[in-house]
């Protein structure tokens, strides 16, 4: 993998970034041999399919009803408009 390749990892999953920068031995080992990038994703991908991500999933929840209820406030309004008529 070359570093252009390796940026590009980065710049598509800063998720995964981030893990390389919690420990320094995975840094040193990216930048002296790019090569070592595609084999800590693989191991990094690996590693976060078999949790369940509930930060995430609570900020899309939270999204949803955020949506949710913006959307029933503005079919109340339409519903006391239409019993002004």
């Amino acid at each position: 993998m070359k570093r252009k390749e390796v940026k590009r990892l980065l710049k598509e999953h800063p998720e995964f970034e981030s893990w390389l920068m919690e420990d320094e031995a995975r840094v040193r080992a990216v930048r002296t041999n790019p090569g070592t990038a595609e084999e800590l994703f693989k191991q990094w991908s690996d590693r976060k399919k078999g949790r369940l991500d509930f930060h995430t999933i609570s900020q899309k929840t939270k999204r949803a009803s955020e949506m949710l209820n913006s959307v029933q406030s503005i079919m109340d309004m339409m519903a006391d408009y239409t019993k002004k008529l």
